[in-house]
């Protein structure tokens, strides 16, 4: 079920906090890889970058939030933040690309360029390794592995 909601969704809301323990939410757009590390874009100036400089610990909720009322499934995340390293930025960004736009006419990822999101950039890639995954649902938390799903 949690694959199926993360791989059903493109928001995500990821919460931080900063230096006085004042928590602060975000949507952002992500993607993930085969091991469900999550990847979002953001401006390196923005709250909750900024937080993340401080605290790279934060939390994600990912749901539908379409479902009708009742309903209450979801995934909620514990991870650990950091940035991608220009060194990865181009597998992050081709991750990013056939995740969010699969369709034929904009799954071309040199709209996206490495020195946009590197050096003197106001833009980064940032990762979210998982610690923690839980499945939600009305009056209910369940713990979860993120594994990949078996090919064959």
């Amino acid at each position: 079920m949690a694959r199926h909601i993360i791989d059903q969704s493109r928001y995500m809301v990821i919460a931080t906090s900063d230096k006085h323990a004042r928590p602060w939410a975000a949507p952002v757009f992500f993607a993930y890889d085969d091991k469900f590390n999550l990847y979002f874009i953001s401006a390196v100036d923005s709250k909750h970058a900024e937080n993340i400089s401080r605290n790279p610990y934060v939390a994600v909720s990912i749901f539908d939030s379409t479902q009708p009322i009742g309903m209450s499934d979801g995934v909620q995340i514990e991870g650990r933040t950091s940035v991608v390293e220009r060194s990865k930025l181009k597998a992050v960004i081709d991750i990013y690309c056939s995740r969010l736009f699969n369709s034929a006419n904009v799954s071309d990822s040199s709209r996206y360029n490495e020195s946009e999101y590197s050096g003197a950039s106001e833009f980064r890639f940032f990762k979210i390794e998982v610690t923690q995954a839980y499945v939600t649902g009305v009056d209910r938390r369940v713990k979860v592995e993120l594994v990949p799903e078996e090919s064959g």
